[in-house]
């Protein structure tokens, strides 16, 4: 009897101490999980935004405005609907965004036309419309400021805008098609890495991108090894480093990835020359064995958003043209 009473206190302090160290972990969880929203009888939604703001849906909106192209998809890649969107250069994703009207490119909207669609919801890109933020709070308009670079960010995203348009199901559905579609690439990986170095060419300048960028999230899907990892960012962009010749020698990657950001074709021949006309360039392993691919701008340069998928399988291919064929 006391053997058993001594197993049965045991067994107790047992389950006492899971049951504490439950509470504690979904304490944790709790505390890691800042934007999750919560919805109550007194407001449809709230949720702590990227830019650490407080937002309140007192009712579902009916007429939302997207100030990003790449929100606009992942919105309408929901099932949800909008009445305003940013102009583009490119075509619409879904042939429905087309007859929805325009305010303005993404990095100049045109306020005025906003405020006209009597938006219930405004959402933004941070670091682009912060500073809209006090203009259309004075007119009462709640304003959703977001970021999204990484593939987690995006999965969070697609969650958010199905809690947002009430189409939860329809959320978790296009999640699961995403998530096959990268376990397809990821499956056939070969087993021996490769050493990249992801730069991000413009106009005036040359930095690399680090494991944050969109190219840079995508090589570590992929098991890249960036060598530019590590490396301290320029200050207020966590996504770049100094761009040094000297660390591109030393890193000596098998292939050199190029973003760009403006007119590719002149920054494609303006970086050729420089390769030329550089001895140090013409040592690189990357260069000699014609390792240096340009990506196009709308898989890496523009979030992709619910066709980061593409961009997985477009980098894939540029790496292991032998496993998943060549780029179109």
């Amino acid at each position: 009897m006391e053997g058993e009473r001594v197993v049965k206190g045991k067994l107790t302090y047992l389950v006492c101490m899971l049951s504490i160290m439950s509470v504690i972990l979904v304490g944790c969880a709790s505390s890691t999980q800042e934007k999750s929203t919560t919805k109550t009888p007194d407001h449809y939604l709230q949720m702590t935004d990227d830019a650490g703001r407080n937002v309140v849906l007192e009712q579902k909106p009916q007429r939302i405005v997207v100030l990003s192209t790449s929100f606009l998809d992942v919105l309408y890649g929901v099932g949800g609907k909008a009445v305003g969107r940013p102009s583009s250069k490119t075509p619409q994703t879904f042939p429905t965004q087309q007859d929805i009207p325009e305010v303005g490119f993404i990095y100049n909207v045109n306020v005025e036309q906003v405020l006209t669609l009597q938006p219930d919801l405004i959402i933004g890109f941070q670091g682009i419309h912060d500073k809209l933020i006090p203009t259309f709070e004075s007119s009462k308009i709640p304003v959703m400021i977001l970021k999204m670079r990484t593939y987690d960010d995006i999965l969070a995203k697609v969650k958010l805008f199905g809690e947002i348009a009430g189409t939860q199901d329809q959320a978790e559905k296009l999640l699961a098609a995403m998530q096959a579609n990268i376990n397809e690439v990821t499956a056939k990986l070969p087993n021996q890495s490769k050493k990249v170095i992801i730069l991000h060419a413009t106009a005036k300048n040359v930095t690399v991108e680090l494991e944050h960028s969109i190219a840079g999230n995508v090589a570590a899907i992929l098991k890249l090894k960036n060598i530019a990892a590590g490396s301290t960012p320029i200050a207020g962009d966590s996504e770049t480093t100094p761009y040094s010749l000297e660390k591109l020698v030393e890193g000596d990657a098998d292939a050199i990835l190029v973003v760009t950001m403006g007119n590719m074709a002149e920054i494609e021949k303006r970086m050729k020359a420089d390769i030329e006309s550089n001895p140090a360039w013409g040592g690189l392993r990357a260069v000699k064995t014609g390792q240096v691919f340009f990506l196009p701008a709308e898989l890496f340069q523009l979030n992709p958003g619910i066709r980061f998928h593409e961009s997985v399988e477009y980098m894939a291919k540029v790496m292991y043209p032998e496993v998943y064929g060549n780029v179109k």
